[in-house]
């Protein structure tokens, strides 16, 4: 987890009231959730706790997976062809 000092962000008083009154604050960018502001007392997992799968159990999970489709590349290419490319800023406003 990366850490930075209060003073190097601008968070608005609104934003430290709440969290200090243990709500999350949920910061938008373009008008999607960019990410998420807690109390550290809220926070589920605490912050030395791992998260997610462990690796072993994860693996187990994708070896037991089908194998792709021998035709799934050719599939991919057949839909390129008919979309057309991907945008170069897939965050660009259409």
């Amino acid at each position: 987890m990366t850490t930075v000092k209060a003073d190097e962000v601008r968070i608005p008083r609104r934003a430290r009231d709440a969290v200090a009154h243990h709500e999350k604050v949920i910061v938008m960018n373009r008008e999607r959730a960019a990410f998420v502001i807690t109390h550290p007392d809220d926070h589920e997992q605490g912050p030395n706790r791992p998260r997610g799968r462990r690796l072993r159990d994860a693996l187990a999970s994708l070896a037991q997976a089908p194998p792709p489709d021998s035709d799934f590349g050719s599939d991919m290419q057949a839909v390129l062809r008919d979309v057309g490319s991907a945008p170069t800023d897939p965050w660009e406003r259409s």
